[in-house]
């Protein structure tokens, strides 16, 4: 309360309530902003463009002309679309586990496309378990199970899919390296999760 007083004697021919009023205002304007700015940030931190500007010469490069890039229907999945969670507080947590990478660019660790590769299997893992975690969450925001036409699909998609739902399994367990290249080692389907 210092602060109080420390105003309230800088401004002795203003009511408290006057004062009251201007922090309350000087509180919300502040705030206001900094909400502000923290939504154009998470928003430009985004796209697709900021994405690329670390990952164009990897990630980005083998996306193009993949189905989620290009196909029959038109409809495009962007960087955020897989890898970004919708919901606000699954999505800082991944937006702070993301500067890793970012720090990882900066700091000479993923900068080129050797030591991208070198550690693309661990960071497929990382994906991949976030995925099995939330059971494929983001795979389920464009995909919706209840509304695929099975007579549309394969006899062999149909019955994999029959299996996968008995046992349990999410997407990425099959649906892996179709935007970008498969890493060398085991796959999602060897990763155990609790979810």
């Amino acid at each position: 309360m210092r602060w109080w007083q420390a105003l309230r004697q800088a401004y002795p021919n203003r009511s408290a309530l006057t004062l009251a009023i201007a922090v309350l205002i000087v509180c919300v304007v502040v705030g206001g902003g900094a909400v502000g700015a923290s939504v154009v940030t998470v928003h430009m931190t985004s796209t697709e463009e900021f994405c690329s500007s670390c990952h164009a010469k990897d990630a980005a490069a083998e996306f193009k002309d993949t189905i989620h890039d290009k196909n029959r229907t038109g409809v495009r999945a962007a960087c955020a679309d897989c890898h970004l969670p919708k919901e606000l507080v699954p999505m800082m947590i991944r937006k702070v586990e993301a500067a890793r990478e970012v720090w990882g660019h900066f700091t000479g660790v993923i900068n080129t496309k050797e030591k991208y590769d070198k550690h693309r299997h661990a960071m497929a893992v990382s994906e991949w378990t976030r995925m099995k975690k939330n059971d494929s969450q983001e795979c389920r925001n464009c995909h919706d199970a209840s509304k695929m036409d099975a007579d549309k699909q394969s006899e062999t998609a149909r019955a994999r899919h029959a299996k996968a739902k008995a046992e349990g399994t999410t997407c990425i367990d099959c649906h892996f390296g179709i935007a970008h290249t498969e890493p060398d080692g085991p796959g999602p389907k060897e990763i155990k999760v609790a979810r």
